[in-house]
């Protein structure tokens, strides 16, 4: 039973080791588009700006998405099967592309 428990800790855990990731791309993001430390290069409608405001969006992907994540990374972490976790990394790349190219079409569209 305990074995049991601990492989679906595991399975729990893997969407879980995206967070750092994400959580250095939203710092970056939010300390770069802060005008009150960076100034006028910071302002609404600059490129810095823009190029921030899409990092920021690509870092957002894994908390937004979390719950799909979850689903996705379950089954292949109870499955016993490495070569399954391709494609939850492939899932994860497909979301932040998509939230890249909003987030440019928003911006630069």
């Amino acid at each position: 039973m305990m074995e049991k428990i601990q492989k679906f800790g595991g399975a729990m855990f893997t969407p879980v080791m995206l967070f750092a990731v994400s959580a250095v791309l939203i710092g970056f993001g939010i300390l770069f588009t802060n005008e009150q430390i960076l100034g006028s290069i910071a302002a609404e409608g600059t490129f810095w700006r823009g190029f921030w405001d899409m990092v920021l969006s690509g870092g957002w992907t894994v908390f937004n998405q979390l719950p799909l994540l979850f689903a996705v990374s379950l089954p292949i972490g109870l499955a016993n099967k490495q070569n399954a976790r391709a494609c939850m990394e492939s899932l994860v790349i497909y979301l932040i592309f998509n939230y890249y190219v909003a987030s440019i079409l928003g911006t630069w569209g």
